[in-house]
């Protein structure tokens, strides 16, 4: 101590230790040494008491701690040359401009097995090149802009994931018509119908919907099915960003956490559907989970992860690590105690909105937060006993029905295909386009999971974590779930994919610290992995796709038909539920091997009788590509019924057709045949996916 420190109790600024620090720039600057390294002074009680050294700052031991990382150029200070700042702009305009021409050149008439890939424009795959071009050459930049960056990636998720709302006039995907029907019932008279599907169980995106078209004034959705693919994934891409912030650090790997998980994001959950709206409030509760209200379990030192000894002493046994470690109480958020309120406030919110509005995600969900708080990296652990109330509580009283009547839907029963069989296996059929888009859905997921395991060993590494790789994995405990079809395994890897990508770019990242060269590998993987990715989603455009006319025609038949008459399509694909849910029982299905009447078609439609058959050329298609049909097998069936004087025409046009049943002559004295009630008994608790 210095006299001047003697006199004023308190150390001499120029004597404090300072050590040089590299920042995220690699750029050395001083710091103040941590607490447990510098010298303190406590200030005395009278003016002339001495001050004392509370703990003087201790010598770094050799060859503990490891090398310091080596230092970085500076960052340029001066004016960016002309390709960093007007590149990155000039590519995202190109891209987008070319997307017009794109779908004006595609023919989509000659979609076969291999989908919309086969039949795209060369403009459209130019365009892809674009988007990547316009991403890479912004993160390469020395001084790469956050609004050029949301911006790029706005435009990649354009070109890839919303390729087929660019290219297609409607919306591709039937389940979305179906829901866009399941919101007309209920916008009828606010009150979802009963016995026709189970979903209506879980009404709460329905009534939603029914709300926002409503007080809009209008009567069909058709624009926000067509575009709500890109927009949803667009949000996802958000919330993956800010929980890489949190876990990864940096200005650069998040958002190509973002990008990585928008090209894996194969699964196509992203439909006009509640599971979106699910995946964006799962996101929400991790990234306030993982980013604001993330702690750490700390030792007296200061230091996270497991205690460690103190320099110079024995190392302590493992298991009483582990056992320390686990007694160790998480430190507190530093935020302030209103911003701590609103969180808790808006997770809440967010858990209890989960519950009427899917089914899986609420406990997918739980599963997470009951291990962040187990692990004591989640301060707020009782919002686990909110999230658990209100599903207890929806599914008690408002499900209630459900889970007397329908619990074997989840329990499984005698002879229903277990998940795997029904996700995988009985999938893999088809022409040989089908078939090759399929095992490429197996490989996908397969691949990501490999570059989460090694990323989860980067991730070790460098923190002493391994909380993310569990929280991928806690999903996979639903695949118990027997009956619930080959939707499961869908959302097993969606509900893991937003913390896979992420582990995955730290592996990515570590590997390409070794030899900055090695980015560029990653920017052909990029080439690779986006146009792939159009070819796996746009694998089943054959029999996915819907053209205005029928829509159209569609709703034409529903016009005409009486009320109480039964719409039927031959197949499950096309819009033939975009309205009538529940007023023309249109989800009505047979029984005795008849649920699609397409099955065994003529003897399927004797024995259900609809009042009106609707035919679609996807029909047409699926038959051919995916079930070996003979071509022209839908012509074949409609002249039959024709011929046999049970049904006449009311439209035709090619493959899509309009038969409407004709009523038998009325015979004195011998009643009205009666037509079987339809089995209208909840056919499935789930949205469809890709088949």
């Amino acid at each position: 101590m210095t006299s001047e420190t003697r006199r004023t109790g308190g150390p001499d600024p120029s004597a404090r230790p300072r050590y040089a620090e590299h920042g995220a720039g690699g750029q050395a600057h001083g710091v103040e040494a941590s607490p447990s390294e510098r010298t303190q002074y406590v200030r005395p009680p009278g003016p002339d008491s001495p001050t004392t050294a509370v703990r003087g700052p201790l010598p770094r031991p050799a060859g503990t701690g490891g090398p310091p990382p080596p230092p970085q150029a500076p960052a340029p200070t001066g004016p960016l040359s002309p390709l960093w700042t007007w590149g990155a702009p000039v590519l995202a305009v190109l891209a987008v401009l070319l997307l017009p021409f794109a779908a004006a050149t595609t023919d989509l008439s000659d979609i076969g097995g291999w989908g919309l890939a086969a039949v795209l424009s060369p403009l459209a795959w130019v365009a892809v090149g674009l988007a990547v071009a316009c991403c890479v050459v912004e993160l390469w930049s020395p001084r790469p802009r956050i609004p050029m960056l949301g911006a790029a990636t706005t435009v990649l998720i354009l070109c890839t994931t919303g390729m087929p709302s660019v290219i297609q006039p409607q919306a591709r995907f039937t389940t979305a018509w179906l829901i866009s029907g399941f919101v007309d019932a209920v916008a009828g008279n606010g009150v979802p119908p009963t016995g026709v599907d189970a979903r209506f169980y879980w009404p709460a995106f329905f009534a939603q919907w029914a709300w926002f078209r409503d007080a809009a004034g209008a009567d069909q959705l058709d624009t926000i099915l067509r575009w709500y693919p890109p927009a949803v994934v667009a949000v996802w891409a958000i919330g993956v960003y800010a929980l890489a912030r949190s876990m990864l650090g940096g200005t650069r790997a998040p958002w190509v956490a973002a990008w990585l998980f928008v090209g894996l994001n194969w699964i196509e959950q992203d439909y006009f559907s509640p599971q979106a709206t699910a995946i964006v409030l799962l996101l929400t509760v991790l990234t306030f989970a993982l980013g604001p209200l993330a702690t750490r379990r700390v030792d007296n030192a200061g230091v996270p992860g497991w205690p460690r000894a103190h320099r110079g002493a024995p190392s302590l046994p493992r298991w009483r690590r582990w056992l320390i470690s686990a007694m160790t109480p998480p430190n507190s958020p530093t935020l302030p105690a209103r911003q701590l309120l609103l969180i808790y406030f808006c997770m809440s919110l967010c858990l209890i909105a989960l519950a009427p509005t899917h089914q899986l995600t609420p406990f997918a969900i739980i599963g997470q937060l009951v291990v962040l708080a187990l692990v004591g990296r989640f301060r707020g652990r009782g919002l686990v006993i909110v999230a658990t109330l209100a599903v207890t509580v929806f599914i008690l009283i408002a499900a209630r029905e459900f889970w007397l009547n329908q619990i074997s839907m989840i329990t499984g029963g005698a002879g229903e295909a277990g998940a795997v069989e029904a996700g995988f296996i009985e999938r893999l059929e088809g022409d040989t386009g089908q078939i090759v888009v399929k095992l490429l859905r197996v490989l996908m997921p397969g691949l990501t999971w490999l570059l989460a395991i090694a990323g989860a060993w980067v991730y070790w590494k460098r923190r002493r974590d391994l909380v993310p790789i569990a929280l991928a994995g806690i999903p996979m405990g639903m695949a118990v779930v027997q009956s619930y079809g080959g939707e499961l395994l869908f959302r097993v890897i969606l509900y893991g994919l937003p913390i896979l990508t992420i582990l995955a770019v730290d592996a990515l990242r570590a590997f390409a610290r070794v030899n900055r060269k090695r980015e560029r590998l990653f920017v052909a993987a990029m080439l690779v992995l986006f146009p792939l990715l159009i070819l796996i989603r746009g694998g089943n455009d054959a029999y996915l796709d819907v053209t205005t006319e029928d829509v159209q025609m569609t709703r034409q038949a529903y016009d005409q038909a009486p009320p109480g008459a039964t719409v039927q399509p031959l197949a499950t694909v096309g819009p033939y539920a975009l309205e009538g849910v529940g007023q023309h029982n249109n989800m009505a299905s047979g029984g005795d091997g008849c649920a699609i009447l397409a099955s065994d078609p003529i003897r399927c439609i004797e024995l259900v009788q609809p009042q009106t058959l609707l035919i679609y050329k996807s029909m047409e298609k699926q038959g051919v590509v995916l079930n070996g049909e003979q071509p022209g097998w839908t012509l074949a069936v409609r002249q039959q019924l024709i011929e046999s004087g049970q049904y006449r025409a009311t439209y035709e046009n090619g493959f899509n057709a309009v038969l409407v049943r004709n009523e038998p002559p009325p015979v004195p004295g011998v009643p009205a045949p009666q037509v079987p009630a339809p089995d209208t008994a909840a056919p499935g608790a789930v949205e469809g996916g890709t088949p």
